[in-house]
């Protein structure tokens, strides 16, 4: 080796995890006494003996299972009681109340009603099965922001929160995210979604 390892590679050389072909060709260039990668070895070695002689504390037991919950809510959120769901009014291309396709230019155009007040989207082509969705929430007065998730089979795809005046803007939103959670405070509405074309 004649070019000067990297520290991640002087990482992994201290730690074994190099072939035994990279790792002769590290410790050859050690050994060619170059001053800055001896100084890099020294501290990879200071570094790993200190933190080998830190004892590890568990966490308490209350603060584990409460992180374990805010992951838990995050990457597989449930339904629970007091959720109400959001009908829609309009869609740009057939108008009817049902069965949301895209539109001419390839667009797909929502508006919904619910508890939590109006909101409309618009959802357009991003690339492969992603599309940029932008819209309104028109929440009742004193709601504040108002916190978006899209989910496709009950994962969490995407979660954006409104702008002050309601304006929320979501990129590269998986196409088959089927449904889209909105919470304010105590108030939740979810809405059924079908973004392909």
């Amino acid at each position: 080796m004649t070019a000067r390892p990297t520290f991640a590679e002087l990482l992994d050389w201290v730690e074994g995890r190099l072939s035994d072909e990279a790792a002769a060709a590290v410790a050859a260039y050690v050994d060619s006494g170059d001053p800055a990668t001896s100084a890099s070895v020294a501290w990879i070695r200071d570094f790993l003996a200190a933190a080998g002689s830190m004892p590890l504390s568990q966490p308490p037991a209350d603060l584990s299972a409460r992180l374990r919950g805010v992951f838990d809510q995050l990457h597989r959120p449930t339904h629970t009681d007091g959720w109400s769901d959001a009908w829609l009014l309009h869609d740009a291309r057939s108008g009817l109340a049902a069965g949301v396709r895209s539109g001419d230019d390839g667009g797909v155009h929502l508006a919904f009603d619910s508890e939590l007040g109006r909101f409309v989207l618009d959802a357009t082509g991003a690339g492969v099965g992603e599309v940029d969705v932008q819209g309104l929430v028109m929440p009742t007065p004193g709601t504040g922001g108002v916190d978006l998730a899209f989910l496709a089979h009950g994962d969490l795809r995407r979660a954006v929160r409104t702008t002050p005046d309601g304006r929320f803007d979501a990129r590269g939103v998986p196409v088959d995210v089927d449904e889209l959670w909105l919470t304010a405070g105590a108030t939740r509405v979810r809405a059924t979604l079908d973004l392909r074309r």
